[in-house]
Formats: C-alpha cells, sequence, structure tokens
C-alpha cells in the first residue's frame, strides 16, 4: 500500500525548508555560486574600466603639457629684392612652354630659321628673331602665327637684310602674346 502523507500544521518557512527535494537544494546551490561568480566579473570589468580610465587621464594630461609646450616659431622676414626675383622665377617657371613651343613649332615652316625666342612673363610675350629668304617667307610666317589658336596678338618689330652674309637673308624681329588665362 502507498503512505499518505496527512499534514494539518500552518504552512511557514521553516517546513518549507524542511521539505525542500534534494534537487531544490541544488537548484539553490548553482544559483549562488552563479550570482557569486557574476558578481566577481563584474567587479573585475569596474576595476578594469578604473583603471582604463586612469590610463587615459594620464594620457591627456601628458598630451596637453605637450601642445602647450609647443615653441614658439620666429617669423622669417624675406627682402623685397630676394622676394621679387623669386616671384619673377617662378612666373617664369610657370609660363604655359608646352603651348607656346606648339604654336611656334606648328607655324613655322622649313624655310624659316628662328634664332631666339625670349619671353615676358609679365605681359604674357614671347619676343622671337628668325631669318627668312625673302620678304614674301617672313609675311607668310607672320600670318600663320597669325591664324594659330593660342596666340591673340602677332607683331612684326623689325626687320633688316643682312648684307654680311654671303646668302642676304632678311631677319626679323617678332613678338606674339597669349590669352591671360592661357597659362
Amino acid at each position: 500500500m502507498n503512505e499518505i502523507r496527512v499534514d494539518f500544521a500552518p504552512p511557514s518557512l521553516r517546513r518549507r525548508i524542511a521539505s525542500a527535494s534534494i534537487f531544490t537544494w541544488l537548484l539553490l546551490v548553482a544559483g549562488l555560486s552563479l550570482s557569486a561568480s557574476a558578481a566577481w566579473s563584474i567587479n573585475g570589468f569596474v576595476e578594469s574600466y578604473e583603471a582604463q580610465a586612469t590610463t587615459i587621464a594620464r594620457l591627456q594630461t601628458k598630451l596637453s603639457r605637450r601642445t602647450l609646450a609647443v615653441p614658439v616659431v620666429e617669423k622669417i622676414t624675406i627682402p623685397e629684392p630676394q622676394a621679387i626675383a623669386v616671384n619673377h622665377a617662378i612666373a617664369q617657371l610657370n609660363l604655359p612652354w608646352r603651348d607656346v613651343l606648339d604654336a611656334i613649332e606648328a607655324a613655322t615652316p622649313k624655310t624659316i630659321a628662328l634664332l631666339a625666342l625670349e619671353p615676358d612673363a609679365k605681359r604674357n610675350l614671347i619676343k622671337g628673331s628668325a631669318e627668312a629668304k625673302s620678304s614674301s617667307e617672313m609675311i607668310a610666317y607672320i600670318e600663320e602665327l597669325k591664324h594659330q589658336a593660342f596666340f591673340v596678338s602677332v607683331i612684326l618689330n623689325k626687320h633688316e637684310i643682312n648684307e654680311r652674309d654671303p646668302n642676304k637673308p632678311l631677319r626679323f624681329q617678332f613678338e606674339v602674346q597669349w590669352a591671360e588665362d592661357a597659362k
């Protein structure tokens, strides 16, 4: 026959604890150990966070000391003549040489001998001197320079016949100017 338990005592905490099964006790011990482990881990995280915050604060104070200790650099003054010379050299180097030379080369036939090209960066100008066999070749060359799209102005300045040369070539000087925005 099966045993029947009859209990007429009022329920209380002591009676609950006394009547708890082994499974309940094991569950309680596991819960307490998990709680203790979680508390210990959280404590480790808090200590690690505090250590990192202390390190960051120390590094920030070091950095602020470094930025405050930046040495003052003296202002260097360049004499006016030197500044003008440097600016002139930079202007000469910034000439659109490729475009200028391409336009002159495209306009120059084999019958014209170019002797010199002298740039003037301030006025966007090239002064040139050349020789031709005849005045018609010289005029044709000047007209061909005028037809180059890169140049906005072409002027024939001077021409003369070189009497000392046995071929008596016609030596002439010209100026070509390009647009300001071509640079």
